[in-house]
């Protein structure tokens, strides 16, 4: 919400123009929650993006990016095993607590 209130282009996507009023933080959370709860807005306005990047040519769905980690989208679905994994948050959660204290 405070990009909006600064930055053009999102105020232009809006419709907002330059002086228009931004609407308050929890409108869109009292959406989300109240307004859109059980209907498919938010996956449908999601999908018209990605159709629309597509029919552009700005995405084509062979290179997948996620948390800046890069993927290669053809995955073969026929080479694969389950396998289960343990994993605790405790040795990283303490390494953090100890490089905070450190810093102190």
């Amino acid at each position: 919400m405070r990009d909006l209130e600064v930055n053009t282009a999102y105020r232009w996507f809006l419709d907002l123009g330059l002086t228009g009023k931004v609407p308050d933080h929890s409108s869109i959370s009292r959406n989300r929650i109240d307004r859109f709860a059980g209907t498919e807005v938010y996956q449908d306005v999601f999908d018209a993006i990605v159709l629309q990047a597509v029919k552009f040519k700005l995405v084509d769905g062979k290179t997948l990016y996620t948390d800046s980690t890069h993927l290669k989208a053809n995955a073969n679905k026929s080479k694969h095993r389950k396998k289960m994994v343990r994993a605790s948050v405790k040795p990283y959660t303490d390494d953090l607590n100890a490089d905070i204290n450190a810093e102190r």
